[in-house]
Formats: C-alpha cells, structure tokens, sequence
C-alpha cells in the first residue's frame, strides 16, 4: 500500500463524510418508511436529474483515483479496480444510510449509482495515470498529473453540462454574442487572457516546449468548438479575444521561458484576487467571517457546489503550480496563496453577496499537500520531465540510482 497515497485516500473520505453527514444532527424520521433501507430501496424507481447525477460522479472521481493509486499495482488492475469499486459502494451506501437519520439529508438510491460510476471512472484514470504507452503524448499526460488534473478541473467547470446537441438553432444562438452582439470590457480580455495563458503554461508542462506551438492552438480550438455544440452554454467575444491576446503575449515572450512563466504567473494571482473583489464596491460595516470550513459548497445544491469546487481548484491550484514552475518552493508557493486567499476572504466581508469563509484558505492548503504527494510519486517513477528552460531534468531518485550503478562498477573494475 502506498503511504501517501493512502493519506490522500484518507483525507478525501474525511471530506466525503463531512460533506454529505454536515451538520450532523441525527434524528429518528417521525413520517418515515421504517429502517433505513427501507428507504434506500423505494428510492430505487426514482429518476435522477442530470445535474445531481453528474455532481455526484464528480464528488466520487478523485476516491476513485487516489483509492486506486493506493492499493499495490503487483495485485494485477482488474483485481484492484473491483476492490475500489466495492469500497466505494459501501462507502457511498453507509452515507445515504447515515443520512435517512440526518436532519435536513435524504436518501436516493441514484446518488449511489452516480457515486459508483464517479469511483469506477476516477479508478480508471488512476489506473492509466504513470502507466507506458506506446504514444509519447499520452506518456506525457499520465506522467505529468498535476498539469493534467488542473487541465481536466477547467474543462470540468467551464463544458458542463458536457452533453453535446446537433441542433443547428442551438449553434447559431451560441454564436450570436460574437457574431451579431459582440461585448468586450477591459476587464473581460484581462481575465480571458490570464486564463488562456494559464492552459498554454499548463499544455507546455504536459506536452513540451515545441509540441505546445501545435497543441495550445488545438485545444483553443477544441474547447471553442465543445462550447458550440454542447447544449446550455454559450461563445463570448471576450473569450475569443481573450484566446488571440494569449496567443500574442506567448510569441512576444517566447524569448525566455522563466520570464514567460512568472509573467502568467503575476497576471493570473492578479486575477484571481480581482475576481474575488470584484465589483470592489466595499460596505461601511463588515459581514460576520465564517470559520466552518466548506460550509457555502453544501449549503447550497450538490451540482453548483461542485462547478464552485472545479473552479476553485482550478484557480488555486494553478496559481500555487504558477509560483512553483517560476522558481518558488512548492510549500512557499501554497502559503503564499493561502495567505493571499485568507486576507482577500477577510476583505469579502465588506462586500455584498459574497460568502467569507476560511474554505479558500484551508483549500490552498490542501491543493499543495496533493501536489507534494503526485509530485513525489512522479519523480520516483516518471520520465525526464522538462524544466522552466526548457532542458530535461531526470528524477532525483534515478540519479541517485545512476550513481550508486556507476560507483558499484568502479570498485569491481578496481577489485579485477
């Protein structure tokens, strides 16, 4: 069993059972239908709405995948993935048990369907993640998991509702902002541009430094293309703007890959603290600050609690793999943007409609303990990764392995 991994395991089921028991007041149903499987069980004709179901596998995939990291791979993959599979059924069955006696939960057969599939699918990518392939590219991918999982949170907030149409009324309404009403604010290309910058740091971690010129124009272009043909979302002009200034601010500092990356750097932490004080219209008194973490995600529905999640994670995290890529520590670069996170939620409290909580802050710390965690793992077992200049560096571990290699065929040349 991998240790650390197995921490990460621990603390997501920490999460899970915090999340779907919170406030824990546990009480006997008066109108109920008896035991709790009872209850479990008639919900079993029910229907569930695409947005729970979807949520609820989101909630599910990142157990599935460190659950599947944990257990020793000499077991063989099938094995392992059954064995998740199990855990997190009952996992998931405890809760929706636990929570028919939680005032103010209820208890629905599908959310334990969605949270298998999500265990079933996050087991998979666990599976794939540090395994050969034949094709460099999907080697990259699965060696470079923080870039990928900060990759796979954008695309998981900014494609939902991920089911694609082929109605062409649909495209042409999804077109419209940029074709027949196109707005752009100051603001909108600062904020589109920190963003796209960001996904072309990231594809340059995952693909490489020349590989990044053909694919950061493709998945531009892909996501562009999604966000046409999937249904209830819509094309910008800012983000088509903000896509074009990307791409000229790269050429322009193509120069030097350290200055391009603590560029974005400095541009997306700029944004994302404008994003949390926008309209920067402050009260004259202060709101109460919040001190129960994760409190705003589950006071509200399990699908917007979950966007909220991907996004933040996205922005945290990136700003955190930011300041590390431009020469930062990793534990410098997670306090810095916990810090920052705590002192911009203090600020919200002056501001109206916004929830100050110390959730953000208490997410940045977590977000860094995950990165340490895939981070180790992929230098013991990865492939050169490329550095900030764009030079291969080798892992620390197989260096050390070289050199005890090279120093034991010196003393037998010497002994013969």
């Amino acid at each position: 069993m991998n240790r650390k991994f197995s921490i990460a395991t621990a603390i997501l089921i920490a999460v899970i059972v915090y999340g779907s028991l919170y406030p824990f007041m546990f009480r006997q149903p008066v109108d109920g239908l008896g035991p709790a499987w009872h209850a479990l069980l008639d919900s079993c004709r029910d229907a569930p709405s695409r947005g729970d179901f979807i949520s609820n596998v989101a909630l599910y995939l990142p157990f599935g995948f460190f659950a599947m990291l944990t257990i020793k791979q000499g077991i063989g993959t099938a094995k392992r993935l059954v064995l998740v599979m199990v855990i997190g059924a009952l996992l998931s069955t405890c809760m929706e048990l636990a929570q028919y006696y939680d005032d103010g939960r209820q208890t629905a057969a599908t959310d334990l369907y969605s949270n298998v599939v999500g265990t079933v699918l996050g087991a998979i990518g666990g599976s794939l993640a540090g395994r050969s392939f034949r094709w460099p590219l999907l080697q990259e991918i699965a060696s470079n998991r923080v870039p990928t999982l900060l990759l796979g949170a954008w695309a998981g907030y900014r494609l939902y509702p991920y089911v694609p149409t082929i109605d062409l009324h649909k495209y042409w309404n999804a077109l419209k902002p940029v074709v027949l009403h196109p707005t752009l604010t100051g603001y909108d290309l600062f904020r589109y541009t920190a963003i796209w910058l960001t996904i072309g740091a990231l594809i340059e971690a995952i693909g490489g430094r020349k590989r990044v010129w053909l694919l950061f124009p493709l998945f531009v272009g892909s996501v562009i293309c999604a966000k046409v043909l999937t249904v209830d979302t819509t094309l910008t002009a800012a983000e088509v703007a903000g896509a074009g200034s990307a791409f000229c601010v790269w050429v322009v500092l193509a120069v030097s890959a350290r200055l391009r990356v603590t560029f974005i750097a400095l541009l997306f932490c700029g944004y994302v603290i404008a994003e949390r004080l926008e309209p920067f219209q402050f009260l004259a008194t202060a709101r109460s600050f919040g001190w129960i973490p994760f409190l705003g995600f589950m006071s509200g529905s399990i699908e917007i609690g979950v966007l909220s999640f991907l996004e933040k994670f996205f922005l945290f995290g990136s700003s955190i793999w930011l300041f590390e890529r431009a020469g930062l520590g990793l534990r410098s670069s997670t306090l810095i943007v916990a810090l920052t996170l705590f002192i911009t939620s203090e600020a919200e409290t002056y501001l109206p409609l916004r929830s100050a909580e110390v959730t953000d802050a208490m997410m940045a710390l977590v977000i860094g303990g995950i990165f340490a965690i895939l981070e180790t793992e992929t230098r013991r077992s990865g492939p050169p990764v490329e550095g900030p200049q764009g030079r291969c560096y080798r892992s620390q571990a197989s260096e050390r392995a070289d050199r005890r290699d090279e120093d034991d065929r010196t003393r037998s040349g010497q002994r013969s």
